[in-house]
Order: C-alpha cells, then sequence, then structure tokens
C-alpha cells in the first residue's frame, strides 16, 4: 500500500510540474510515448527527460527505482 500511496504522490508531483493530467501521463506511459508531455513543459526540462530517455542506462536506473516500479504495478492494475 504504502509503494501505490507514493506512486499516486510522484504522478500528482509530475503531473503538476508537467501541466498535465495524471491520465495523460498514464497514457503517455503506456503507449511509451511522451512527445505528448514533453510539447508542455519548458526546453530545460524536456531536454532532461530525452538526456534519460536517450541514455539506456539511465533510464534503466531510474526504472529499476522503487517509486518507478511502484508506477509500473499501478499502470498494470497491480
Amino acid at each position: 500500500m504504502a509503494n501505490k500511496n507514493n506512486a499516486n504522490k510522484m504522478l500528482d508531483e509530475l503531473s503538476r510540474r508537467l501541466g498535465v493530467s495524471q491520465q495523460t501521463i498514464k497514457e503517455a506511459a503506456e503507449s511509451g510515448n511522451v512527445n505528448d508531455l514533453l510539447k508542455n513543459t519548458n526546453s530545460e526540462s524536456s531536454e532532461q527527460i530525452r538526456s534519460v530517455l536517450n541514455d539506456p542506462q539511465k533510464a534503466q536506473k531510474i526504472l529499476n527505482s522503487p517509486q518507478a516500479q511502484a508506477i509500473i504495478k499501478m499502470l498494470n492494475g497491480e
């Protein structure tokens, strides 16, 4: 339950920072298309996100974090 609460908090924060709904974030995560999310961010944030997505080692490190795993489980309905 704590992981789900952490995931929800992270989604809330990401939603607030990117200026998009949580549903939009979930849909982008499920489809693998982050372009819709990034078009609403400032160029610095957008560049940081693209940098991580283009570096497999950075992306893997983030995906293996407990917070990311909680979000993945939540998106999968677990």
